[in-house]
């Protein structure tokens, strides 16, 4: 074989190499006025004893303390510093990210899990997501998808010192969409909260939409629900504020007055209005 011949040999396969080095990376993340952390970083707040916003003004990210370590939920974005922010919203608040024990993704979208690989290499913890969602972050990023401990099931739970995290799988948003239900406490006093992992449906399977509908409908007949928490600012009811609105009025509470988290009625409305626009897809023109 000529030398000529070796060298485009080699330099074939080294191109070849670095084709399949860059396959396992995922597509850059569009920059936009949403994932722009010169537009959309905020301060974290603690928001119950044991319950911290670390996110942005777009995603939501939290931190649930306990006895034993703490817990993530959702991981932001992958962009250029998004770990340094997400990791330095966790400090100040007072918590040390080398105590985070389990990660939770609860949706395949990529503002809730593009951060989770770069966390991965500097965090020891334990990450968690749904089957479905875990196929979703595997199709998306190939190679480069977060490492996945342990899968969600459903009606499942997740104990971590003095607290324990119910599972629940409430597809529609994402295939695998995860939801919680875990205890906040409000100087000291327990209180009930759910988060879904996504209330606005994002399929157009009309056999998938009635079950979102009918989930919906099951969570409301849950007991003992008083608080709401969102994964993005605005999942509220209408016309009640967004997240930061409810932030203000937490900062200015007064000693008399209630939790703004604390809305046991208006998570019922909540509910009732994504039922009402769930059912507006099922009747939009094919």
């Amino acid at each position: 074989m000529s030398r000529r011949l070796i060298s485009i040999t080699l330099l074939f396969l080294i191109l070849s190499s670095l084709s399949n080095v860059a396959s396992a990376q995922p597509p850059p993340a569009r920059l936009s006025s949403g994932n722009d952390l010169s537009i959309m970083a905020r301060d974290p707040f603690q928001i119950f004893d044991n319950f911290y916003f670390v996110g942005t003004g777009e995603v939501a990210s939290y931190v649930i303390e306990t006895s034993d370590g703490l817990i993530l939920i959702d991981t932001l974005w992958d962009l250029e510093g998004f770990r340094e922010y997400l990791l330095s919203q966790i400090r100040e608040v007072g918590l040390d990210p080398a105590d985070i024990k389990y990660v939770l993704i609860l949706q395949g979208h990529r503002d809730h899990y593009g951060g989770a690989p770069g966390l991965q290499e500097v965090i020891d913890a334990q990450f968690g997501t749904a089957e479905q969602d875990r196929r979703m972050m595997v199709a998306d990023f190939g190679e480069y998808a977060p490492r996945i401990d342990f899968i969600i099931e459903d009606g499942g739970t997740l104990t971590l010192g003095d607290t324990t995290l119910n599972f629940e799988l409430t597809p529609g948003h994402t295939p695998g969409t995860t939801s919680l239900r875990f205890s906040v406490f409000d100087d000291g006093t327990e209180h009930l909260a759910y988060m879904h992992g996504g209330p606005g449906v994002r399929t157009d399977d009309l056999d998938a939409i009635k079950t979102f509908i009918a989930d919906l409908e099951r969570i409301k007949q849950i007991p003992g629900i008083e608080v709401q928490v969102a994964g993005h600012f605005d999942s509220y009811l209408s016309g009640t504020g967004d997240l930061f609105d409810r932030a203000e009025r937490l900062a200015n509470r007064q000693a008399d007055e209630p939790h703004p988290w604390i809305t046991p009625a208006e998570f019922q409305l909540f509910l009732e209005e994504r039922i009402a626009l769930t059912r507006q897809v099922l009747e939009e023109p094919p």
